[in-house]
């Protein structure tokens, strides 16, 4: 199991979102560029008739891909689609076409849409995701299915990578090593786990050495790390099984330091089997807390070593009544492994300007140093620990009196340095913003 909390609750969210243009994670700014980071719904002729003479008349370029871009383009929000630079680039592997359609990028991110087409079976399904693919520039990428046509056994995807100076203007490789079919969701699953049966003994516990860890997320990560040792369970004190989970069980739970931790044994043969814990109420409300997680292995004599067999997520429930929550499970069994090597080679060029603000805005467990907007959204600049339940409420100011909130809000952390990206549903005239509203505070731009 290789992803950490952050990609599961992606996940998950995504499995139950209309996926609108918009709803793509942004997570770095440009500062990350020098360094390495590794329904099917088909509309009507009129439409895409409409949207491809907008095409026309916004970009003439256009003229000559729309036949390739038509596959796209009654997925996306029209208004999107004059930012959209034509791609025709195809690669042919195992009798699966990949074809690059469009993109468009930012000095934030970039944006790229590709099909995948079976050309001689039925391998690929709605649930068909990407699994080992990269980008010749650029980092910390994710990708989402935002179609599947079962007719033509054809799925579209959105991929999104983050360091959009480094993309600009350059010849670009998208490599697609492998794919993930039929994989199994697993929600809502009762772990029968009742956390005032959790006794608050000290239980037995063995030093991790945080150089031996293959993986790791949350709030407590950095300061774990710093530390350079901590304390988890001993390994295979129980074995709890989870109604419906072949793949996992729990391996011990109890509580070190006040925080909950439940330890977790991988064993299944998924190539990308992963899942995460979470907390509802009475009425079955997700009470949003988060663990942090730290992913490791024990070798024969019951040392640490580099490798994600167990994984143990660290619940801080300091003031939570626990007699009334319950403790559910979000688990994902990847399905086939489809291997090959499908390349696309193309450019692009950043669309529009991006404007910067410099501020200072206290959130409580972190600080808002630095703010920019473009086109495709705004991008903040912090430090400290960003709690993703505690996204701040965004809006945009315009110099004609409107007002739009951002709904979407990704983050990543590294080393306590914060960079959120906040997504619009539509293009933004950045000469028109006249200021960001974050959490009442109005930043204006230099």
């Amino acid at each position: 199991m290789k992803n950490d909390y952050g990609e599961y609750i992606i996940k998950s969210r995504l499995s139950t979102i209309q996926t609108p243009e918009y709803d793509i994670s942004g997570e770095v700014h440009k500062q990350l560029k020098n360094k390495s980071y590794t329904r099917n719904s088909k509309k009507s002729l009129r439409l895409a008739t409409i949207i491809g003479i907008c095409m026309l008349l916004s970009t003439g370029v256009l003229a000559v891909t729309i036949p390739k871009f038509n596959k796209i383009i009654s997925k996306l929000n029209p208004e999107i689609v004059p930012m959209l630079q034509p791609i025709e680039s195809e690669s042919e592997q195992n009798g699966i076409k990949m074809e690059v359609v469009a993109a468009y990028n930012d000095d934030e991110m970039a944006v790229i849409y590709l099909t995948l087409q079976d050309l001689t079976q039925d391998r690929l399904s709605p649930n068909t995701n990407l699994y080992d693919y990269s980008l010749s520039e650029g980092a910390l990428f994710n990708s989402q299915i935002i179609d599947y046509d079962e007719e033509t056994k054809t799925a579209a995807f959105r991929i999104q990578a983050n360091g959009g100076e480094n993309i600009d203007g350059k010849r670009l490789v998208l490599s697609v090593k492998s794919l993930l079919s039929d994989s199994v969701v697993f929600d809502g699953v009762e772990t029968g786990v009742v956390l005032k049966d959790i006794s608050r003994n000290n239980p037995e516990t063995i030093a991790l050495n945080m150089e031996h860890v293959s993986g790791g997320s949350g709030s407590m990560f950095d300061s774990w790390e710093s530390k350079g040792n901590i304390q988890v369970l001993k390994a295979e004190q129980k074995n709890i099984k989870i109604p419906r989970i072949e793949f996992m069980y729990i391996s011990n739970i109890g509580y070190i330091d006040d925080k909950l931790h439940i330890q977790t044994r991988w064993t299944g043969e998924g190539i990308d089997d992963h899942g995460y814990f979470y907390f509802t109420d009475t009425e079955g409300n997700d009470l949003q807390i988060r663990p942090s997680t730290v992913h490791f292995g024990i070798d024969e004599l019951g040392n640490t070593m580099d490798r994600g067999d167990y994984i143990e997520y660290v619940f801080d429930l300091e003031g939570i009544d626990i007699e009334d929550i319950a403790m559910k499970g979000y688990f994902v069994s990847s399905g086939e492994q489809i291997k090959g090597n499908w390349e696309a080679k193309f450019k692009l060029q950043s669309v529009g300007q991006e404007r910067k603000a410099s501020c200072d805005l206290d959130f409580g467990t972190w600080q808002l140093n630095h703010l920019y907007a473009s086109e495709i959204g705004v991008t903040l600049l912090g430090t400290g620990e960003y709690d993703v339940s505690q996204a701040p409420k965004i809006f945009i100011n315009m110099s004609d009196g409107t007002m739009d909130e951002i709904t979407f809000i990704s983050s990543f952390t590294n080393n306590e340095r914060i960079y959120l990206k906040a997504i619009t549903d539509k293009p933004i005239d950045t000469t028109r913003i006249e200021s960001i509203s974050i959490n009442g505070d109005i930043v204006k731009f230099e």
